[in-house]
């Protein structure tokens, strides 16, 4: 991961959607609205195991995430792991995503829904970001 600019790493961490874009099978590219959670190293996607853009990162592991607020936007790209072990999709979403959950459940009720939606998890790791700084 290069030396994030404290400026964008602030900016990440002060934002919550993004438009991920993934590639389709034939090449063309899938662009879809996400939440996302910042910790400072790497960005964590929750997602459902059988979407579009989870095959594709499947697939093809490089990624690109837009970050607009106004006029102003944030381009990350990078390599994507995809998280499938249900333990350690459980473990990230009650760390990470449930920072950014508007839903009030219980843990039990957490790894249900985690199960039931067949969610996994995609960690990118900056590798690029344009532009380097936020000023």
């Amino acid at each position: 991961m290069p030396d994030l600019h404290p400026t964008v790493a602030e900016y990440l961490k002060g934002h919550r959607t993004a438009v991920l874009a993934t590639n389709r099978k034939a090449g063309a590219p899938q662009q879809t609205l996400i939440a996302y959670h910042f910790d400072g190293n790497d960005i964590a996607i929750s997602v459902r195991g059988f979407s579009q853009k989870a095959k594709n990162l499947l697939r093809r592991p490089d990624a690109s995430l837009a970050v607009i607020d106004g006029q102003r936007q944030l381009i990350v790209s990078g390599i994507i792991t995809v998280i499938e072990d249900p333990d350690e999709v459980l473990r990230v979403n009650k760390e990470r995503m449930r920072q950014i959950s508007t839903r009030n459940e219980s843990d039990e009720d957490l790894a249900a829904r985690l199960r039931n939606e067949q969610r996994v998890v995609l960690l990118l790791s900056p590798e690029r970001v344009y532009p380097q700084t936020m000023a």
